[in-house]
């Protein structure tokens, strides 16, 4: 299953520093100074709402976080397959704030393309999409597992690689919490996203749809989380929107120790 993350745009941040090392002792950095050759070009600012036509096909009812998709205690190997180093820096930036809050697990981390988590973003797919937690054992070795499109605005791109990473760890879509108090305009909804490769279901199972089944587990709704998409006022019936959130909530932290305690 592979969850996408359609968000309009936030505002631009400062860059945060490079190298950051030795922020958690559960991420571990191996090899990351062999660099791609070549010069990446321009991209613009991505339409997030864009995933693999694949995806529809793969996706199941969700809420918070899917507990059948956790990954096992222990060490994941994350591969990098990134255009610069600037991109690798945010990466490794969202991936230390999980890492702080996911005490079961290490992080090792690696430049390439093999890994249990492997993140790319290679031009020539589309989107912000990622396998859910686990499911990227299905995806075939030479196959990125998360993909990310370029950006040069480091705060939009930083808060896209928390959410596809909170994805990457089992956690699902929070405005798709059954508790929310979403008044959703639906009509406006399916006009603002829909259209190109955008079809009404592929919508609707990312922001419309609420969960069911046993392996669910289901939160207080956190409006301040980074698995939420942000919601404009016209979105709503209400004129009560969700700004966008561009850091772990208190919410985000508690369920990942939760879903990766030392002692579950």
């Amino acid at each position: 299953m592979q969850c996408g993350r359609p968000l309009r745009q936030h505002r631009e941040p400062s860059f945060p520093c490079w190298p950051l090392l030795g922020v958690s002792p559960r991420v571990e950095i191996v090899r990351l100074t062999s660099q791609r050759s070549g010069n990446a070009p321009s991209y613009p600012s991505p339409l997030e709402s864009q995933t693999p036509a694949s995806a529809s096909a793969q996706r199941t009812k969700r809420s918070l976080a899917d507990a059948s998709k956790l990954w096992p205690a222990g060490v994941i190997t994350i591969s990098l397959d990134l255009r610069d180093q600037k991109s690798t820096a945010l990466v490794l930036d969202a991936l230390r704030e999980w890492a702080h809050n996911t005490p079961a697990l290490q992080f090792r981390v690696v430049r390439g393309r093999k890994g249990d988590i492997r993140i790319s973003d290679d031009a020539g797919l589309k989107g912000n999409w990622s396998m859910l937690g686990t499911d990227a054992k299905k995806v075939a070795l030479n196959k990125p597992t998360m993909h990310l499109d370029r950006n040069d605005d480091s705060k939009t791109f930083r808060a896209v690689v928390l959410h596809e990473l909170g994805h990457a760890l089992g956690l699902l879509h929070e405005h798709q919490n059954p508790e929310h108090d979403i008044n959703w305009n639906k009509e406006a909804v399916y006009k603002a996203y829909t259209g190109g490769d955008i079809s009404k279901e592929l919508v609707y199972s990312q922001i419309l749809e609420l969960p069911v089944g046993e392996e669910l587990l289901v939160t207080s709704y956190d409006r301040e989380s980074v698995m939420h998409y942000e919601v404009s006022d016209d979105l709503t019936d209400d004129a009560r929107g969700v700004e966008a959130n561009n850091w772990l909530s208190d919410g985000d932290k508690a369920i990942a120790r939760k879903l990766y305690s030392l002692t579950r």
